[in-house]
């Protein structure tokens, strides 16, 4: 099997495994479950929502890269993160291509859930806060070097320098992730 074709069954496979998942939990809890399980289902729908933003935050930049004919490279083993860009083969509009798409991924991921009228349930809105959360964290993380590009810096130059501050950069993207996620609880 070749490694594109390897990556998007297992990808997809699990990410039909988590909203299948979802879906029986959500039901579940519109049927009467409460308790222990309720809470249990709760933190499972997080972890949920943290996987799916990833996997389509991953997905949304590979298509990025791919709508702009970005050289690439697929990884041979299955993984999260699949490919490798070219920084020296790739313009800097096919870097932000890749760049912006894995957010428009977490972005449109974030609508399809904010759209279902009458879904607050637990479950909905813990899988919400996930990716909501998921969503400022990248947003943190990588908007910067977007913009940076965007101004007119290279990209590889401009990534290497913005991941530079290390630790305090990854506090402040988690501590915003993990707010907003609190929020979402909150009022939603």
């Amino acid at each position: 099997m070749n490694p594109m074709a390897r990556q998007g069954l297992v990808h997809g496979g699990v990410a039909l495994l988590l909203v299948w998942s979802l879906l029986y939990l959500n039901a579940a809890e519109k049927a009467g479950s409460a308790g222990a399980a309720l809470y249990l289902a709760a933190a499972w729908a997080f972890l949920c929502g943290l996987a799916l933003s990833h996997i389509i935050h991953e997905w949304g930049h590979f298509l990025g890269a791919l709508a702009f004919r970005s050289t690439l490279t697929i990884k041979p083993r299955v993984h999260p993160l699949f490919f490798d860009f070219d920084y020296q083969a790739n313009r800097p509009r096919q870097f932000l291509a890749l760049s912006l798409g894995g957010l428009l991924g977490n972005l449109v991921l974030m609508l399809v859930l904010v759209s279902p009228a009458g879904a607050h349930t637990l479950v909905h809105t813990s899988l919400l806060a996930a990716v909501i959360g998921q969503f400022v964290y990248v947003l943190v993380l990588e908007l910067p070097v977007s913009l940076g590009v965007m101004a007119g810096g290279e990209p590889l130059e401009t990534l290497a320098t913005h991941f530079a501050r290390g630790g305090p950069l990854f506090l402040r993207a988690t501590l915003f992730g993990v707010t907003t996620a609190a929020l979402v609880f909150l009022f939603y």
